[in-house]
């Protein structure tokens, strides 16, 4: 089969772009001839490989400009509707190119004209592979926008079911067309990982520094909850500035570690050092770090969000508190802290319920059936 994959985020540090990365390797080494067409990266004026080395597609990148909310103001709407037919011409271009016999779709509601364009221009059916529900990293709801997205589709694929009830209530008359594929796990990546020496007890926070990911609210509670542990936070991002500030008002600044971008199996490493896994998020599509957490036999510590995996169980899996309620939060660090028989009995109780958790080989031959479907 002949795939495109129009994925503006695959040149970003991120979880879509680790979901792509994987479906795309599985999919290359079935035989599939996939070519990825991300949004090609500001500012790079060094040469970019044409093929990916980590799954062996080939890329062709395209400069794009996102769709943009209400909340930036007219002249966003005026910049976008002036740059976006050209935009829109390139990566027509782009993906027709390729020859695909199915283009897959890893974007947010604010590339739906882009996705309505290749409907209209490209002859091979769309499958929308959906990530999150109504709040996403790049703005706030937009049901207008995740309307036109969703009906240039053949097929939606939620990577769960609390996202495809969202795109269902989003366009009930086609709801019959959203399935539910959830992202895999590589059990492997995690136990081979050697778990990072730090001279403390840490809580490790994994993912983006953004405001939706709560790292605030994390550290808000450790310093709420006087646990003796440092803060190792992995990852970057536009919040790096406010929580090293953040951090400094609470005394904690000799405590916390940001650690920025790392490759996989250091974040897997520290992964399996951590004496805590906190994921303090405000909202979620699907959370790697959780799964990850639990494979690694850690003790986790989440926000009650309905896309974590029912094998995380209050109590008996991990410890699940309101989203945004920092002495919820705190309560639970200081409860694994002050028991570490409890920490490692729960973390004993992930990594034997995370062996429930679906590979990335079983979830790449459940896409490549739903997109034979599509074409069947």
């Amino acid at each position: 089969m002949r795939i495109a994959v129009y994925c503006p985020h695959y040149e970003d540090a991120g979880g879509v772009r680790e979901v792509v990365r994987r479906l795309s390797r599985g999919m290359v080494a079935r035989g599939h001839a996939v070519t990825i067409v991300p949004r090609a990266p500001g500012g790079r004026t060094a040469p970019l490989p044409d093929v990916d080395p980590e799954s062996g597609a080939r890329l062709r990148r395209v400069r794009v400009v996102r769709a943009p909310h209400r909340g930036l103001g007219r002249s966003a709407y005026r910049r976008f509707v002036a740059r976006f037919p050209a935009a829109a011409f390139r990566l027509v271009a782009a993906v027709g190119a390729a020859e695909p016999e199915i283009v897959a779709a890893h974007c947010s509601k604010f590339h739906a004209p882009y996705v309505a364009a290749l409907r209209l221009a490209v002859r091979a059916p769309i499958v929308i592979h959906l990530h999150n529900g109504a709040e996403t990293a790049d703005g706030p709801p937009s049901p207008r926008l995740q309307r036109l997205l969703q009906r240039s589709a053949a097929r939606v694929i939620a990577v769960s079911p609390a996202v495809a009830d969202f795109a269902r209530s989003s366009l009930p008359g086609r709801a019959a067309d959203v399935v539910t594929v959830p992202n895999g796990s590589d059990p492997t990546e995690i136990a081979d990982a050697v778990p990072v020496c730090h001279a403390r007890p840490y809580v490790l926070g994994v993912g983006a520094l953004a405001a939706r990911k709560g790292f605030d609210l994390l550290i808000d509670a450790v310093a709420a909850s006087h646990i003796d542990y440092d803060v190792v936070l992995v990852g970057d991002g536009p919040e790096r500035e406010a929580l090293e500030r953040r951090a400094e008002a609470h005394g904690l600044t000799d405590r916390i570690r940001f650690e920025g971008q790392v490759d996989r199996q250091t974040a897997a490493g520290f992964m399996r050092g951590a004496a805590i896994v906190a994921i303090p998020s405000r909202f979620e599509g699907f959370s790697l770090v959780c799964r990850e957490a639990m494979l690694a036999g850690r003790p986790v510590v989440a926000s009650a969000l309905p896309v974590f995996p029912p094998e995380l169980r209050n109590g008996e899996t991990g410890l699940v508190v309101p989203p945004d309620d920092v002495p919820a939060l705190s309560r639970a660090l200081a409860r694994l802290a002050a028991s570490p028989e409890e920490a490692r009995a729960l973390g004993d109780a992930a990594r034997d319920a995370a062996r429930a958790f679906p590979t990335w080989d079983e979830v790449t031959e459940r896409v490549l059936k739903e997109y034979a479907r599509v074409l069947r």
